[in-house]
């Protein structure tokens, strides 16, 4: 079960967007490695558990730059075991887009402490090619930095890895959606049979906003450890030289390989315009090959969130929709911060309220692509967010129009 409040406010500048959070849930799991963010593989922990945390989040976007920000606390008891993590994370993001393609860096960190702390920090610059305004590619790679401290089953100190991740994102129809990604060691990097983490989803959205999915993937991992076998064959220590064959040691290096197959599904429903139902499960199954050993794992959670998304200022819903033309086509590129879903709407469509979806990018920026013949429209950005619609409106600077009811539409000229 999870409650989470949300409340997101604008300040005076109006490219900054702001939101805080406060999210609780409830879940079980028979791994600690299933349970979030902490993802330490501990079959032994077979537990409900809490997970608390209060979050800020800011996001800021001027011409082809953007910034994004997350930092929070963060509580999580385990109950059977009586540990009680707690901790905090951060992450800063920024991109610079060059038409269809935008490069940019993510650093952040987390801090989480028990019976040992765990620290983490990482770096990884990124570029990500939006291919069209449904399908991306993210190609990111940089360094992880681990410490332990006080952790009996890990050495003390600290660990550096360098990683690597290509990431895709696709919406084959106005309804589904694919995000797919392929993760793992740039020392180990093309021969991927030797560690790689790949997973894939596919989910279904419907109109009134609620979604199911699910969710497959597969890790693999390879490590060596060496092995004494007795050769036998003479006396202890084989003998005085000359002797012929002796016994004694031989040492060997044997290699293990681990796999980690996993399955999940989560959907969720939004009741009305403060509360959304959700569930999610998801099992996975570990197999040795040298000790042909397997264990299988699961994880389970269900509940209601609770958010709103109050007002500050009359400028507070402002949207400043962007096209741009390709060939025939027309593309429209949105940002706005929200967790309802946003529509197009106007002449092109016959005003039908159904709306064309417009389909989310990364750091709350929207897409949508039209194929119109010369001419001059109008058209609005409806949000819909449970059972509640509301007609977003335009930025000061955006050109509009009298839609004849007290409100405003935008022009879209199609040369």
């Amino acid at each position: 079960m999870s409650i989470s409040l949300a409340i997101t406010t604008l300040g005076k500048s109006q490219q900054w967007q702001n939101t805080v959070s406060v999210d609780s849930r409830f879940g079980y799991s028979t791994n600690s490695y299933l349970n979030p963010f902490l993802a330490e593989w501990d079959s032994s922990v077979e537990s409900g558990y809490n997970f608390t945390s209060v979050l800020w989040q800011s996001y800021w976007h001027k011409n082809k730059n953007s910034i994004s920000i997350t930092a929070g606390g963060l509580y999580e008891p385990i109950f059977n075991s009586g540990e009680n993590w707690k901790g905090g994370m951060g992450t800063v993001n920024y991109s610079h887009r060059f038409n269809s393609v935008s490069a940019g860096v993510e650093v952040g960190g987390s801090y989480f402490s028990s019976t040992y702390s765990r620290s983490i920090g990482w770096i990884q610059p990124k570029i990500t090619w939006l291919i069209s305004p449904f399908t991306s590619v993210r190609i990111k790679a940089g360094s992880n930095f681990r410490n332990y401290q006080d952790a009996q089953n890990r050495p003390t100190g600290s660990s550096r890895f360098d990683i690597y991740g290509m990431e895709l994102e696709t919406w084959p129809s106005y309804e589904w959606s694919i995000t797919a990604g392929l993760y793992g060691s740039l020392n180990t990097f093309p021969r991927l049979q030797e560690g790689f983490n790949a997973n894939t989803t596919v989910s279904y959205h419907f109109s009134n906003g609620a979604n199911i999915g699910l969710n497959i993937g597969l890790q693999q991992y390879i490590t060596e450890f060496s092995e004494e076998t007795n050769t036998g064959g003479g006396p202890p220590g084989g003998g005085p030289p000359g002797s012929g064959p002796g016994g004694g040691q031989t040492t060997t290096t044997v290699q293990n390989t681990d796999r980690i197959a996993q399955l999940g599904s989560s959907g969720s429903l939004p009741v009305n315009e403060y509360f959304t139902l959700f569930a999610s499960f998801q099992f996975l199954q570990l197999h040795s090959e040298s000790s042909n050993i397997t264990t299988s794992d699961y994880k389970v959670s269900g509940g209601v969130r609770f958010s709103f998304t109050p007002e500050f200022g009359k400028n507070a819903d402002h949207v400043r929709p962007k096209w741009t033309i390709k060939e025939s086509s027309q593309h429209l590129h949105l940002n706005y911060n929200t967790e309802g879903r946003l529509y197009l709407v106007g002449e092109f469509n016959n005003w039908n309220k159904a709306g064309i979806p417009l389909r989310k990018q990364d750091n709350n920026n929207y897409a949508a692509q039209l194929d119109l013949s010369p001419g001059s429209y109008e058209y609005k950005i409806l949000q819909r967010q449970g059972d509640s619609e509301k007609w977003l409106p335009f930025a000061k600077e955006i050109y509009t129009v009298d839609d004849g009811y007290g409100s405003e539409n935008a022009i879209l000229l199609v040369e």
